[in-house]
């Protein structure tokens, strides 16, 4: 080392030796800069090394002092900067993460929200799917009834239909054969009588030549006369007189038959055979207003209409029927509503009386009331022959052809409404029919 060497050395050792070293270790953190002081440099003596210029020792001292004291001074500040900045990088990671997950939950959210809003609008979208589809059901099922009740109701008609058109042709069919065998037998007759008159003529040519028993042959005769003519009787076949007649055979199926009245008068009729207990001959029918009853007097007395439809079965044949034999009328009814109700009367009687159809009826009973008592006594009035009480008009231009007094309280003949009928009140249906009382 030279001199000027030396000289720069042993300054920069007095300067240690007097001058304090400040220094200020700070972090970001909130604690104080420490201050430190480098002691002076000696010996173990307590001489200062700047009097022995011993450099070696000087230089072991200032090791020991940056080992011991520097590093324990500067240690804990390093450790609580370090601890400082590794909190601050936790709150700073922190306060990033929770700012990028509130970000992420409000993003989580809207797209939450968008697919609430999807699956409530696809909800509303089906079920205006499903209201369509149960309206189209509705409907399917609504026509598939009206369909199946068409079909069953045309079923039905046409079964009836059948069913009618079967008894007409046995009916047909039933009445050539009466007639055949009717003609048969009149043939026979016709035949029988033949012989039995040349018979006769031969008995009474033997009676000429012989005397002998002529009176018990004689009543032999007549006998076997008489015989032959109540067996001749009795080759005729039995007629219906009416419904009531029908009870007595094994048909008793409801349906059109043809009734004879007496040897001149016969008539196609409906016979009711179920309702209570069946017989009925219908003499008056309506149901739809398809057949006209504003008739004249002859129409009334003579009958019109369909029996298996509508129809009026005609004054006379009640005048015939009603006047040999005890009948009974029952009086059909339905409502508006569909409601049915009936009157029963224990008498009914249709007389001539100049021709003018006068009517005795009574001992009513049933739900319907008794409007007809009203019309006993009364003659048959029509639009053409009045036979009313009523001074000021004629009551069957109104209320059909009927037993009128000043007009009536039953009327189920009336013209003027369509299927209103009367009976003091309104009604759609009616059906009026009697049977012998046996």
């Amino acid at each position: 080392m030279n001199v000027m060497e030396n000289l720069m050395f042993i300054l920069q050792i007095f300067f240690l030796t007097t001058v304090h070293v400040d220094g200020k270790p700070c972090s970001n953190s909130s604690s104080e800069c420490q201050q430190i002081r480098m002691p002076l440099v000696s010996n173990k003596l307590n001489a200062p090394l700047i009097a022995e210029l011993d450099v070696r020792s000087m230089n072991k001292q200032l090791k020991t002092y940056i080992r011991d004291d520097i590093d324990s001074t500067f240690s804990e500040d390093i450790k609580d900067l370090v601890k400082n900045e590794q909190d601050d990088l936790k709150v700073s990671m922190l306060q990033d993460y929770s700012s990028k997950l509130n970000t992420t939950q409000k993003e989580y959210d809207k797209h939450f929200s968008n697919i609430v809003q999807n699956l409530e609008a696809k909800q509303g979208e089906l079920q205006l799917e499903i209201s369509d589809v149960n309206k189209t059901l509705g409907e399917s099922k609504s026509t598939f009834n009206t369909e199946i009740t068409a079909l069953l109701n045309g079923f039905e008609q046409k079964q009836e239909s059948l069913k009618l058109a079967m008894l007409s042709n046995y009916s047909s069919k039933w009445q050539q054969s009466q007639d055949t065998i009717k003609q048969q037998i009149n043939n026979l007759a016709s035949e029988l009588k033949s012989q039995f008159d040349n018979l006769s003529q031969e008995v009474k040519k033997e009676l000429m030549k012989s005397t002998i028993d002529s009176q018990t042959q004689t009543k032999e005769l007549e006998e076997w006369k008489n015989n032959l003519s109540e067996s001749l009787n009795g080759l005729n076949y039995p007629k219906i007189k009416d419904c009531s007649f029908l009870r007595r055979r094994t048909t008793k199926s409801s349906g059109v038959y043809t009734i004879y009245l007496d040897e001149f008068n016969s008539t196609k009729a409906f016979c009711d055979m179920s309702t209570d207990g069946g017989g009925w001959t219908v003499i008056q029918k309506r149901i739809d207003g398809t057949t006209s009853f504003d008739r004249n007097w002859d129409e009334y007395r003579e009958g019109f209409g369909d029996p298996q439809k509508e129809y009026w079965l005609g004054n006379k044949y009640l005048n015939i029927l009603t006047t040999n034999g005890k009948y009974e009328l029952r009086v059909d009814l339905m409502r508006t509503n569909k409601k049915m109700t009936y009157a029963l009367y224990k008498t009914f009687t249709v007389s001539d009386d100049n021709s003018q159809y006068k009517l005795t009826i009574g001992g009513h009973s049933g739900t319907a009331n008794d409007w007809m008592a009203h019309n006993s006594g009364k003659k048959f009035t029509t639009k053409d022959r009045d036979h009313d009480t009523w001074s000021l008009d004629n009551c069957a231009k109104r209320d059909g052809g009927w037993w009128h007094g000043c007009c009536s309280n039953a009327y189920p003949n009336r013209v003027r409404s369509k299927n209103k009928l009367y009976w003091l009140g309104s009604y759609i249906k009616s059906s009026m029919m009697i049977r012998q009382i046996l």
